[in-house]
């Protein structure tokens, strides 16, 4: 639900995704404002999907990032939402090729068209991440990060095997640990996993989901042993 209404008040707000095979909406039979977009222009809101299903809003192209250029959603902010027709359409621009005129590839998309296979689709969302992600803190290298919780008896079973193991760990509990679950979520993301639930160990950059013992040994052989204390 949260992703849902995520989506729908950035569609609000902004216009412009994925080529539609069917062509535009309205069958054609309608003409629609063509936008100009060039390296230049300064009267565009450019919006791209995030690797989290949510968006990004910037004025200028060339804070785009690269891996979001694909689809992107274009407002014309000399236009007005009746011009723009902006209740039924979005613009959906391809920033990836610059056509030989020094332009940038624009066109309208049904709404509900890109609402409803975004939603089926949330794969096509991109891999950039979402600010609050932007400092997240490279995986230890020297231990295993557990994320667990109180009520979760894999989890507590998971922390037994490793101090059994001798594999040293850092237990952080999702539902109690301060940015614990933000930080988990920036790293699902990252490596492209969908986080379930819990356990999940993060052993030297690799997400494990669940208590798998020969994949713990087999991964925690990597770690680097802990430097001695003065």
């Amino acid at each position: 639900m949260r992703r849902l209404v995520i989506i729908c008040l950035a569609l609000l707000l902004t216009a412009c995704p994925k080529k539609d095979p069917q062509g535009p909406p309205d069958g054609g039979t309608q003409e629609f404002e063509k936008l100009t977009i060039t390296e230049e222009s300064d009267h565009f809101l450019f919006t791209y999907l995030l690797a989290d299903g949510s968006f990004q809003t910037v004025d200028k192209m060339s804070e785009v990032p690269e891996e979001a250029r694909d689809q992107v959603i274009v407002i014309d902010t000399k236009l007005s939402p009746t011009k723009r027709r902006s209740s039924k359409i979005i613009y959906v621009a391809d920033l990836t090729q610059k056509r030989e005129n020094g332009t940038y590839s624009c066109r309208p998309v049904s709404r509900f068209k890109f609402e409803r296979d975004l939603l089926r689709e949330p794969g096509s969302a991109s891999s950039v991440l979402p600010p609050e992600c932007k400092d997240l803190a490279d995986s230890p290298k020297d231990r295993v990060i557990l994320y667990s919780t109180t009520w979760c008896g894999v989890c507590k079973a998971t922390a037994q095997f490793l101090k059994k193991e001798g594999i040293p760990y850092e237990e952080k509990d999702v539902e109690k640990t301060e940015g614990a679950q933000q930080e988990l979520a920036c790293k699902a993301l990252k490596s492209g996993k969908r986080i379930n639930g819990v356990p999940v160990l993060d052993i030297g950059g690799t997400l494990l989901l669940g208590f798998d013992r020969d994949d713990i040994l087999k991964l925690s052989k990597n770690l680097e042993k802990p430097q001695a204390q003065d």
